[in-house]
């Protein structure tokens, strides 16, 4: 009975990680699609064309997709984990004119003390994305995908 519990819990994180990860990538892809111009203009600044944008709409929608349906999650996890390596390298490495944020402290709203790591939000995508592919989807789920399920 043990061990049914355990591997019940195991597919249950499984579960939460994919679909809050995966869930939230998608209100980037969102806001892209409906409008944001954060990188579409960063995209110009660095000579390179505005239309590129729409491959970072469909590794987060696409690979968001995955993650909450449990189908191709390995796929997903993997396709936006590679994306926010880009995104981080392209925008916030220093490399691109932007500054370097990697190793920055933010202040808080107030501005009165100094509180979390910069690039937390990247982080969370780059590691909970990650961590997705390296798990998988668990038994909750549409399954689909043979190995990269």
């Amino acid at each position: 009975m043990a061990a049914v519990t355990a591997q019940s819990n195991e597919d249950l994180g499984k579960l939460v990680i994919r679909i809050t990860v995966g869930v939230l990538i998608l209100f980037h892809a969102f806001a892209l699609a409906t409008g944001d111009t954060g990188i579409p203009n960063n995209l110009i600044r660095w000579g390179l064309p505005p239309a590129l944008a729409w491959l970072g709409f469909l590794a987060e929608f696409g690979g968001g997709l995955a993650m909450v349906l449990g189908a191709y999650t390995r796929l997903g996890g993997l396709v936006v984990g590679v994306f926010m390596m880009i995104a981080i390298f392209m925008a916030h490495s220093g490399l691109m004119g932007a500054q370097n944020h990697l190793f920055m402290v933010a202040n808080n709203p107030a501005g009165n003390h100094w509180d979390h790591y910069f690039l937390e939000t990247q982080a969370f995508y780059l590691l909970g994305s990650f961590s997705v592919a390296l798990l998988g989807a668990g038994k909750y789920g549409l399954n689909i995908g043979g190995s990269w399920n």
